[in-house]
């Protein structure tokens, strides 16, 4: 069996170590797609019959049916079914925030169904690659209307909209003269089916609605609306199976964003493709989704109250490294650590649900070697 930093690569899947130990990436130390055929390519785009608009559905037919470490390459329009594009104004933003009363405003591609997947097990999503189109835009609607969406949303009565052409060779756009930002492209919502046991709202609209859809506002254990800006190409995002076949979509496109995304939108944008590989662990328990980057293994937790939102990140860092084995430690050894070296962050405040992440960054493991 092929091994990483010593470790048999179940073992090394299970402490969190896999995708970028030693300097690879992350296509390497993968299990393998099923014996009877190689791995398949394939493609997702944004037809108006693969694209949801603001809601998750259970009963939504998948749009394909692929095996654990197959690719694919999955196209997504901006908001409201592409509706928010240069030249749409406030009013009819307004507008078609209130036709979708509820739902969210993401349009959303999938769902894909993974072969072999079941409740209990954890889907690794390696994003692999990202390719922007070449339009973004930024919002916060009327605090006048809406006095609760948007962290400032009373100091704000008139709303806010401009648009952006982005410069994909630079990877920059201008906000405006003598002001550039950069374009690190990510997906705001990724997520599997969703949890059957999510707790009724707290604050704002329901969930769910009568036909049973579950809105794609809200972050939670199986994912969606997380606006975690880490998750760019080659990182890795763990997430449990809640549904038979897990059923991945994806949307709310991001091409840029600050933690807090505090006044209701990032750069929003559209992703030409989003190339990722799902692979299926049936050995792998994962209660809250993380993440891991080249440099950084990441913690999250959501809640309407932020400080809980916190506590969740904060025991789900506590707990990896309680049980990881790169350097067997105890609870107190790892609390004490989480506040030595996690960088916990406010990750969003204006998807109802507030999310926090907590990052231990690799480098502070680097001495680590086998029977050491």
């Amino acid at each position: 069996m092929r091994s990483i930093r010593g470790l048999p690569v179940a073992a090394a899947l299970t402490l969190g170590i896999a995708p970028f130990a030693d300097g690879a990436d992350a296509t390497a130390a993968r299990p393998a797609a099923p014996a009877e055929r190689p791995a398949r390519h394939w493609s997702l785009p944004a037809t108006p019959d693969n694209v949801q608009w603001g809601w998750y559905d259970p009963k939504e037919p998948p749009k394909l049916t692929i095996r654990s470490g197959d690719t694919v390459s999955i196209e997504t329009l901006p908001h409201s079914l592409g509706q928010i594009k240069p030249g749409v104004g406030m009013d009819d933003i307004v507008r078609l925030r209130k036709e979708n009363d509820g739902g969210g405003p993401h349009s959303i591609t999938g769902p894909i169904f993974v072969e072999d997947a079941e409740p209990g097990d954890t889907l690794e999503i390696q994003i692999l690659k990202i390719v922007p189109k070449g339009d973004a835009f930024n919002f916060n609607l009327p605090g006048a209307q809406f006095p609760t969406v948007g962290l400032l949303a009373s100091e704000f009565p008139e709303g806010f909209v401009r648009y952006y052409k982005l410069d994909l060779a630079r990877m920059r756009t201008e906000f405006k003269p003598g002001v550039e930002i950069e374009v690190r492209p990510f997906p705001g919502t990724i997520t599997v089916g969703v949890d059957p046991d999510e707790p009724a709202a707290k604050a704002g609209p329901p969930i769910h609605d009568a036909r049973g859809r579950t809105s794609t506002l809200r972050p939670w254990k199986n994912g969606s609306n997380m606006d975690l800006n880490e998750l760019r190409a080659g990182s890795v995002l763990y997430v449990p199976v809640f549904l038979k076949g897990g059923l991945i979509w994806t949307g709310d496109s991001h091409c840029g964003q600050g933690n807090g995304e505090v006044n209701l939108t990032a750069l929003e944008c559209a992703f030409q493709e989003m190339e990722i590989r799902p692979v299926l662990h049936k050995n792998l328990k994962t209660e809250w989704p993380w993440a891991e980057t080249r440099t950084h293994w990441i913690f999250m937790g959501f809640d309407e109250d932020l400080n809980q939102a916190m506590k969740i990140a904060v025991q789900q860092t506590v707990q990896w490294l309680a049980t990881q084995q790169i350097v067997p430690m105890g609870r107190e050894e790892a609390y004490a650590l989480a506040s030595l070296i996690g960088d916990c962050r406010v990750t969003q405040v204006v998807d109802i649900r507030k999310g926090v992440h907590c990052m231990v960054p690799k480098a502070a493991f680097a001495n680590y070697r086998p029977g050491k």
